[in-house]
């Protein structure tokens, strides 16, 4: 499990690896706040793979169990699969107390930490990064170029292209100008004097176009919400137990959001204990597969559960009459599969569509599981 745990954490971040080595490279980021990206994200990444770890080291333990005989033999002993199961229990209670406080306080201030960062790292750079004669593209879908720039941070010659909505492309030139940022509400502000607001709009096969001279203009470049310089209001997936609980949606749509995450949270935190039921069999069934096996078992169960638990999550918030209880659908039936396969096993008896199943997956015969008294 914890090998698992290693590798599947590691090769999300290399998802990520790309992303953060050119803010090393090419935007010249200290090697410390990427290791703070870094550290931020791994809550994020053990919310998916702790269950799947878990999962894997039940499925590769049971089924080398049961490759060497062992279980014969603890059979034969007169050892039941439920005194077989009593550790793993154990293991799944830790996983589940684990999985609960990742998901309930170190995801979502891992969320808000990683959001703060990048913040701090984008306004160091804009105090660094800002040089004449050169367009700055750092924020996203808006282009700034300054023909002369100023120790104190005051540019001249200002050109300015926004295109962060697709139906309205804006080009700006200013005198003058300078950058400023709000910590607090993680937005930036351009304060432009004596220039023309230039306004391209597209509205299916109409466009119009605009042309607005000031005196001064105040654009903001908001990097966490839309708020208006207002404090950002914080998302339902960065909000800890009691915030969650303590929280009020200002609309009924908000509010729904919260109710789906908080029951969302629960229903994966109790995940590792289905899988003891769903592992178990599937492991002392699974043919003679190896390690590469069991992960392919996982997977697939792993997948199966979260493609559930995104549909249902989808309901949930599309329709807003759909009760709570939905979220909860997924978890209903891995139960109720877990505990089918469960007494099977405990039966010795192997299901012909559990057969055709793994034989489906892995291209193998099933081998059924041993009896005691063979």
């Amino acid at each position: 499990m914890a090998i698992s745990l290693a590798i599947l954490s590691f090769v999300l971040l290399m998802g990520n690896l790309l992303k953060l080595t050119d803010l090393i490279i090419n935007r010249g980021v200290p090697i410390r706040d990427i290791a703070m990206l870094f550290l931020y994200l791994l809550p994020s990444f053990f919310d998916i793979t702790l269950g799947m770890a878990f999962l894997i080291g039940i499925l590769i333990g049971f089924s080398r169990l049961s490759t060497d005989h062992e279980i014969v033999a603890m059979k034969a002993a007169g050892i039941s699969l439920w005194r077989m199961t009593r550790p793993i229990v154990v293991i799944a209670l830790i996983t589940t107390a684990v999985l609960a406080g990742i998901s309930f306080y170190a995801k979502p201030l891992g969320r808000k930490n990683f959001k703060a960062q990048v913040f701090q790292i984008l306004q160091n750079r804009i105090g660094k990064g800002l040089e004449p004669m050169v367009f700055f593209h750092d924020f996203e879908d808006v282009v700034l170029f300054a023909r002369e720039v100023e120790q104190n941070g005051q540019m001249r010659g200002i050109f300015l292209y926004d295109n962060r909505d697709p139906e309205i492309t804006s080009t700006i030139s200013a005198e003058s100008g300078r950058l400023f940022s709000n910590q607090s509400a993680m937005t930036f502000s351009i304060l432009l004097q004596n220039g023309a607001l230039h306004n391209h709009a597209l509205s299916g096969k109409d466009t119009s176009y605009r042309v607005m001279n000031f005196a001064n203009y105040d654009l903001n470049l908001s990097f966490a919400d839309k708020s208006e310089g207002k404090a950002p209001r914080l998302n339902p997936k960065e909000m800890t137990f009691q915030e969650i609980l303590t929280g009020t949606g200002s609309t009924p749509k908000q509010q729904r959001q919260m109710d789906v995450e908080f029951h969302k949270r629960l229903a994966l935190c109790v995940v590792p204990l289905l899988f003891v039921l769903i592992g178990i069999p599937l492991g002392i069934c699974s043919p003679r597969s190896g390690r590469m096996g069991g992960f392919s078992f996982s997977l697939v169960v792993f997948l199966a559960y979260h493609l559930l638990s995104s549909f249902s999550e989808t309901l949930c918030l599309e329709h807003m009459q759909m009760p709570l209880g939905v979220l909860w659908l997924p978890d209903l039936f891995f139960l109720l599969t877990g505990l089918f396969l469960y007494h099977a096993a405990a039966a010795e008896m192997a299901p012909r569509w559990l057969t055709g199943l793994i034989a489906l997956f892995t291209g193998k015969l099933l081998r059924r599981p041993p009896h005691a008294h063979s």
